[in-house]
């Protein structure tokens, strides 16, 4: 099996070999070998520590912006207000930036015509922006928005500011040609004499932690203390001062002639550790930077825009700008200009670069970069037993593909030349590893090229594992998988049950099964002789099987997404981003339950309790955390071989293999950004025009379509801050806007809105608080509450007038039934006078005649007696013709009608009759008028033959819910008999009664007694019986304020 052995040693990775060839296993050999496990820290002497490596400036995300991506050029001047804000002085005058866009501000009227290039920025801790112009005076853009000039306003003539600063009392100071200047009560003034310092040029001014400022210069150096109103004078050693920073621990540092250098001694701050928590107070750009993490940043370095010390305390001496040669960063490296002219650290920690042709930002990176001498690709990572890192290569070319030890810096170990596209961790601790052209054992510094199967002498080895009987199987490409027994390849080890093709990744899980992963969907779990297969039929859908995490659920991940195993079958899981679950060729778990994986889109992190929630729930979209190019990441997982592509090394770390190089992040150190993104809400565009954001805004009337920009002021990510924002009245609830910073809405009508926005930074800390807009879009005159006013009075008077047209129509058309009705009446009654009444009259008469020739006696006597009878039917037929042609009952005052009926009556021998009337009288509807006269007249005419009363009385009373008309008499009454039957057999007069209130919608109700006389009451609903005029609505509205009731 072995057919050559060989022992190296050397010197820091630097290239000097012994090479030990052939067989032997001498003395000399064995010490070369131990040699090279201790320089290398080979398998068993692993430090659990990350090795210490100094942070570059390669190892930041560097970002640069120049004109044409909107950036201004002669960039002067930084500072970032308490808002959130960062501006740029510039020559051609001041900007802000959010992150994204760049904006334009004018601070100085449009027709001034002073010069607009700015020297210096200082943002105050009250929020204020205070700004100096390049050929003298200052303005201040106070947080509120106001504008001030100061053209000199106390500054010296003409004369530019060239430092600013706050005191611990808020009062801003500048150090000008002609001395320094305070800003009191509105003005400036002069800040020497009156302050117990002599009018000279000063170098410099800065504040310390407790709000002490310290000026510097020829004259000594000086301390103003909050409270104060004199400056203490502070021996310092040295020569003159010409510059002091606030450096991370509270302590100073100090240029004079000689260089930098720590700046100590009596009166001097002591180092009080890193700067407490507390809210941000801005920040204002120079030209040296001592960052957070105690890193020093200049400008203007050998060859070079920016350089970076980033222990500047371990040079031990006073250094110059010129000296720090070892980290820089220019133009060739992708700065935007070597003439970089100032630095700011932001809130967030970002450091940014103000240069002549542009800006940077750097930001430092979760993923650490691991840079070989030669560019190389395509890794293949291992840890061993005490968890050191190694990898090798498979860049196609002999020359390039090494094997490295991963340590602070990779380190060449020699002895293997050729593609690595496969690992595995032996039982006995060593690496085996395999490629295109070799097979080797490395344990202790020794390598040992192995046996391959005959057939597969130049197949590329892509999976290596040993079963828990010891059998080493090996997956070789285009080919299938093999099992060493002895010196023994035996294809697929004569298990005919297990497929075909070559397993890309195959792992031995705790209870010693072997797990094959296949492509097309396919797995196979081999226990012992026993094998069982599963297929997308067992809901594996994962595409080519590239990761497999064994354990109580097993995972399996590949090109499609990412599955849980349950025994029998696979279940997809579900991730919020589901772009994170795809090209998966690395997964494991750490000790906290984490679950990390390395796909197209980079590394992912998804926490342990969402991972439990998706295993009990395959429906639960997993929220995850990417780490990708805009964390350091090299780009998406390496695909295809070597696998895995995620592996831990003992020290905690997590190295992925990505597709344009090697990473690793240290779980315990991910940098998390706590400051919830200041929300601003930067215009409202309506068509052509548009509006500043303003505290209340009016739109013009036909604002149909609003578009509102908003942004946040997260500047480290701006391409990870998320928004949802949601307008009162339009939208339900909160819209997810992702990173969307513009709203749209159409169909807006007038009246006021309130549009809400908040935002989310790239580690989910929102700004609930977010920022609000309200704004109102006048109406047009048509919307207007006057105009909808007017309609709504137009429509009422059209309906009302509608109604008297119907009104009319119908009163027209029973007007017209009635005098149908009455001529139908009229010609009846002729009729029966002309015919019937006439032809019995002169029957009478002829009876008369004929008994008047008969002797007396009793059949004359009967005769006579039928006469008279007949007689009396004359006279009553005489009346009911008489009544058909009665032209009253269309009379519409009723009660008129019924006193004239009264006057016939009395003139007849029978009772009393009396009128009474109740309410105001009404016009009653002509068919209820009809029919209650024919009622009453009926009632009237029964009392006044048949009761033998002594008085009648008829009233009417007018009631607004109803009309009511009553006959009373104190007669005889009508016997119960014949109440109960509703009348005497052959008249139909009570009957009739009914019939004519029934036919009105009426109520007829009869109360009698015998010997108690009766009463007989008719009522009609008031929608039936009065009649209603069509302004009688307006009338009854406008009563109230008629002062009539």
């Amino acid at each position: 099996m072995v057919a050559r052995e060989m022992c190296v040693r050397t010197w820091q990775g630097r290239g000097r070999a012994i090479r030990c060839l052939g067989g032997s296993r001498s003395r000399m050999g064995l010490m070369y070998g131990l040699l090279l496990a201790l320089v290398l820290g080979g398998p068993g002497i692993a430090s659990a520590e990350p090795p210490a490596r100094m942070t570059t400036l390669r190892d930041f995300h560097h970002t640069a912006w120049t004109q044409k991506d909107g950036a201004p050029s002669g960039i002067w001047a930084m500072a970032q207000t308490v808002d959130g804000w960062l501006w740029l002085g510039t020559a051609s005058g001041l900007y802000r930036f959010d992150g994204v866009r760049f904006e334009r501000q004018d601070v100085l009227p449009v027709d001034s015509t002073a010069s607009r290039s700015i020297s210096v920025l200082q943002a105050t801790t009250n929020g204020d922006l205070w700004v100096a112009y390049s050929f003298g005076g200052a303005s201040v853009r106070k947080a509120s928005g106001e504008i001030l000039h100061f053209f000199p306003g106390g500054l010296p003539q003409g004369s530019p500011v060239e430092s600013f600063e706050e005191d611990g009392d808020g009062r801003p100071w500048a150090i000008t040609p002609q001395g320094l200047y305070v800003f009191e009560q509105g003005a400036w003034s002069p800040g020497d004499l009156g302050w117990g310092l002599a009018r000279i040029y000063w170098n410099a001014l800065t504040r310390d932690r407790s709000g002490g400022l310290w000026v510097t210069g020829d004259g000594g150096t000086y301390v103003l203390r909050p409270g104060a109103r004199r400056f203490e004078r502070v021996e310092t050693p040295g020569l003159t001062l010409w510059g002091m920073w606030l450096v991370h621990d509270g302590t100073f540092w100090k240029a004079d002639d000689q260089g930098f250098s720590p700046l100590r001694g009596p009166g001097l701050p002591e180092p009080s550790g890193s700067a407490p928590v507390s809210p941000f107070q801005g920040a204002t750009s120079q030209d040296t930077l001592f960052d957070r993490d105690g890193a020093m940043w200049l400008c203007g370095c050998v060859n070079a825009g920016i350089c970076r010390d980033a222990k500047p305390s371990a040079v031990g001496k006073p250094f110059q700008r010129r000296v720090v040669t070892g980290d820089v960063f220019g133009a060739r490296d992708g700065l935007s200009s070597d003439a970089a002219m100032t630095l700011l650290e932001d809130r967030e920690g970002n450091i940014w670069v103000g240069s002549q042709l542009g800006l940077d930002r750097f930001r430092r990176n979760d993923v650490t970069a691991v840079r070989f001498p030669t560019h190389v690709n395509y890794f293949a990572l291992i840890a061993d037993r005490d968890g050191g890192m190694w990898t090798g290569s498979a860049t196609r070319l002999k020359t390039l593909d090494k094997w490295w030890r991963l340590d602070a810096e990779p380190v060449l170990v020699p002895g293997i030349e050729g593609e690595i596209t496969a690992t595995a961790l032996d039982t006995d601790g060593s690496l085996l590893l395999g490629g295109s052209e070799g097979f080797w054992r490395f344990n202790l510094g020794r390598i040992e090229s192995l046996s391959r199967p005959e057939k597969e002498h130049e197949q590329r080895i892509q999976a290596i594992v040993r079963d828990a009987a010891g059998k080493l199987w090996v997956s070789f490409r285009a080919s299938t998988v093999y099992r060493l027994d002895g010196d023994t390849w035996t294809p697929k080890g004569g298990i005919a049950a297990l497929p075909d093709l070559p397993p890309a990744r195959a792992v031995l899980d705790g209870q010693g099964r072997v797990w094959f992963g296949y492509s097309a969907n396919q797995l196979a779990i081999m226990e012992g002789p026993r094998v069982r297969t599963f297929t997308e039929a067992h809901g594996l859908r994962t595409g080519t099987v590239t990761a497999i995490l064994p354990g109580e659920t097993t995972l399996v991940g590949g090109a499609l997404g990412l599955a849980a195993f349950d025994g029998e079958r696979f279940q997809p899981l579900q991730a919020t981003r589901p772009e994170a679950l795809t090209g998966i060729t690395g997964l494991l778990e750490t000790k906290d339950g984490t679950l990390w994986l390395n796909g197209h889109a980079g590394g992912v992190r998804i926490a342990a309790e969402d991972l439990r929630r998706a295993l009990k729930d395959s429906a639960y979209p997993m929220p995850v955390e990417l780490f990708d190019m805009n964390d350091g990441m090299p780009g998406g997982a390496q695909q295809v071989r070597p696998l895995p592509t995620l592996v831990e090394g003992g020290d905690g770390r997590l190295w992925f293999a990505a597709a344009n190089g090697l990473g690793w992040i240290d779980p315990s150190h991910i940098q998390r950004n706590s400051v919830a993104p200041p929300v601003v809400i930067r215009s409202v565009a309506t068509g052509d025009a548009t509006y500043a954001s303003a505290p209340t805004l009016h739109l013009p009337p036909r604002t149909r379509e609003l578009r509102i920009a908003y942004s946040a002021l997260a500047l480290g990510m701006p391409e990870r801050v998320v928004f949802r924002y949601r307008l009162h009245g339009v939208d339900d609830g909160w819209k997810d806007a992702g990173q969307r910073r513009e709203a749209t809405y159409t169909n807006l009508g007038p009246g006021p809105y309130r549009f809400q926005v908040m935002a989310a930074n790239e580690d989910g800390v929102w700004n609930e608080q977010g920022a609000t807009l309200d704004f109102e879009i006048e109406p047009t005159f048509f919307q207007t509450g006057a105009f909808i006013a007017l309609c709504v009075l137009g429509t009422l008077v059209a309906l009302w007038l509608l109604y008297a047209l119907r009104l009319w129509q119908v009163t027209r058309r029973l007007r017209m039934r009635l005098e149908e009705r009455h001529a139908e009446r009229e010609r009846i009654a002729r009729e029966l006078h002309d015919t019937l009444l006439q032809g019995i009259q002169a029957l009478v008469l002829n009876v008369h005649v004929v008994t008047s020739r008969l002797p007396a006696g009793e059949m004359r006597l009967g005769l006579q007696s039928a006469l008279d009878r007949a007689d009396d039917m004359l006279t009553e037929g005489r009346d009911r013709v008489s009544a058909l042609r009665d032209t009253r009952q269309g009379q519409d005052d009723l009660a008129a009608a019924f006193t004239s009926l009264m006057r016939d009556f009395d003139e007849r021998e029978g009772p009393q009759l009396r009128m009474v009337v109740k309410g105001a009288a009404r016009t009653l509807e002509p068919l209820v008028a009809d029919e209650l006269y024919r009622i009453g007249r009926e009632a009237i005419g029964n009392a006044f033959v048949h009761s033998r009363a002594r008085e009648v009385e008829v009233s009417l009373l007018f009631e607004p819910p109803e009309l009511r008309l009553c006959v009373r008499d104190d007669g005889s009454g009508i016997d119960s008999a014949t109440l109960d039957q509703g009348g005497r057999a052959g008249h139909w007069g009570l009957r009739g009664m009914r019939e004519r209130a029934a036919k009105v919608g009426g109520r007829l109700d009869i109360v009698s007694r015998e010997g108690a006389g009766t009463e007989i009451v008719v009522a009609v609903r008031a929608d039936r019986a009065y009649l209603r005029h069509p302004l009688e609505g307006w009338r009854r509205l406008l009563r109230p304020w008629s002062g009539r009731r």
